[in-house]
């Protein structure tokens, strides 16, 4: 069992577009592609604030 929650998240059509494309390109789901996105954010901002 995953201990990961969904989450809904409402984005313009365009950006759902854009999404999709960027998703294909990597060879990965769009889920995916938005926790990556995510998790390197996040990395980023704490290194920022150390």
């Amino acid at each position: 069992m995953t201990n990961k929650i969904q989450v809904n998240l409402r984005l313009p059509a365009e950006v759902i577009q854009q999404l999709k494309a960027e998703a294909e390109k990597q060879k990965r789901s769009v889920n995916n592609l938005l926790e990556v996105i995510i998790e390197e954010y996040l990395q980023k901002s704490d290194s920022q604030n150390m």
